[in-house]
């Protein structure tokens, strides 16, 4: 029987990933939210721009996106049960799940292939309570919460002109050590599957 933090976790989850489709982009810092509600998806014309030669090709693991994290990678993580695949608003996802969500971390992964671009993501995102734009291994990323960014971050990384992947965790409210860091904690993640789709 899941407990009820684990749905409440997976629930946290499933919020984000439906934020970054469906909310909007300035450099730099966290800005505080002007209005809230629901906006259409928007596709940038970006989308329709040529391979620049240096896209990584997240479409050769959209029925296993559980692989794009490797067993040894996945135990720096923490204490996590192994991977579940599924279907999100963004695309394929894996999810691993903490083995007890109130210590441990739950991290997430979405394959952005239903038509946003990083770009689009940005503007839907742009005015969450925290929201910045930065680099994950020298590409263009976002990390974005709706709350406080105190347990729960998303970080998006370009992977060419028409897709992206989006990495989420949500942390165990007894992992103090890392309490305000979760948007480092997705920004590792999303390192570690842009490393293996490079690899």
């Amino acid at each position: 029987m899941k407990s009820k933090l684990g749905v409440a976790a997976l629930a946290a989850v499933s919020i984000m990933m439906f934020s970054a489709c469906s909310k909007s982009t300035t450099d730099g810092t966290p800005t505080p939210a002007t209005g809230r509600g629901t906006t259409a998806q928007t596709t940038s014309s970006s989308g329709d721009k040529q391979p620049t030669g240096n896209d990584l090709d997240i479409t050769r693991y959209a029925d296993k996106p559980c692989d794009l994290i490797k067993p040894d990678q996945l135990a720096t993580l923490g204490n996590l049960k192994p991977g579940e695949p599924g279907k999100g608003p963004l695309g394929p996802t894996c999810t691993w799940s903490a083995q007890n969500p109130t210590r441990d971390n739950t991290y997430a992964l979405s394959l952005v292939t239903r038509g946003n671009t990083l770009e689009s993501m940005i503007e839907n995102v742009k005015d969450d309570p925290v929201f910045k734009t930065t680099t994950v291994a020298g590409r263009d990323a976002y990390s974005t919460d709706n709350t406080d960014g105190t347990l729960d971050c998303g970080t998006g990384v370009k992977t060419s002109s028409k897709d992206a992947i989006f990495a989420q965790v949500t942390l165990g409210v007894e992992d103090t050590a890392k309490t305000g860091k979760s948007c480092q904690a997705s920004e590792r993640l999303a390192a570690i599957i842009i490393g293996n789709l490079g690899g």
